[in-house]
């Protein structure tokens, strides 16, 4: 976390996030997108430029398990800036042998919103 000035509140300071840990445990129901009723389902996290992908999780029936983490560089959360920037998204597809991977789903999760939202704790 960082310190800094809060503007127009005085001489406060605000502590801001510097970094997200992300931890991506499963989907659910997920459409099959390979043979046999199945997919192999993966995750890709994006915080601004920065990605992370899970491993594959094959012949997975709808709902794949990853429990995997990843650590991120938060943009300043109280800045105006890009919203862009302050959005994690993450994207499910299915790792297809020939051809380009087919996309399975996707979530995004405002950061700035969970920053304003001082009644969540901050793991959830």
């Amino acid at each position: 976390m960082s310190l800094t000035a809060s503007a127009g509140r005085g001489l406060g300071a605000v502590w801001s996030p510097t970094h997200v840990q992300v931890t991506v445990l499963q989907a659910r129901g997920l459409r099959a997108k390979g043979p046999g009723g199945t997919s192999d389902a993966y995750a890709v996290i994006q915080v601004g430029k920065e990605k992370y992908a899970t491993s594959v999780s094959e012949r997975s029936l709808g709902a794949p398990v990853w429990r995997e983490e990843a650590t991120f560089e938060l943009p300043p959360l109280l800045s105006s800036g890009p919203a862009a920037a302050a959005t994690l998204q993450l994207t499910v597809l299915h790792r297809a042998l020939l051809g380009l991977d087919k996309f399975l789903g996707r979530a995004e999760v405002d950061l700035r919103e969970l920053h304003r939202d001082q009644g969540r704790r901050k793991t959830q």
